[in-house]
């Protein structure tokens, strides 16, 4: 997600058009938005409460930016990684750093153990 170009440029666009939105207030030369700030462009209609902001965005980027349309194959593992339980992944880190720790006491405890015997050598 955080390498593709095109998601990039997509978020840019919905920036410059949430601060011409608000232009003229504290909210109209912002640097970056939230991500759940994103919900708002369904909700956000035009004055004639015909068309969202998110209706425009896709109007606009089909017409000037057609380019970025497929920024969904840039995603491919978006799917995939969003199946991982983060609990699961913090555990089986936890056991990994366990395991570690366990090596690094078996590798300071061989410092004692003395010379290998010729038979283990070949």
């Amino acid at each position: 997600v955080k390498e593709s170009l095109k998601l990039r440029q997509i978020m840019q666009t919905i920036l410059t058009l949430g601060n011409a939105l608000n232009q003229g207030t504290a909210r109209g030369s912002a640097v970056g938005f939230r991500l759940d700030s994103l919900l708002k462009l369904s909700d956000t209609r035009a004055r004639n409460n015909k068309m969202t902001l998110m209706h425009y965005l896709c109007k606009l980027l089909a017409e000037k930016l057609p380019e970025l349309l497929d920024f969904d194959k840039d995603l491919i593992h978006l799917e995939a990684a969003s199946k991982i339980q983060l609990k699961l992944l913090a555990e089986e880190m936890q056991a990994i750093n366990k395991g570690l720790e366990k090596v690094e006491q078996e590798l300071a405890a061989s410092v004692n153990d003395g010379a290998i015997s010729v038979g283990f050598r070949k």
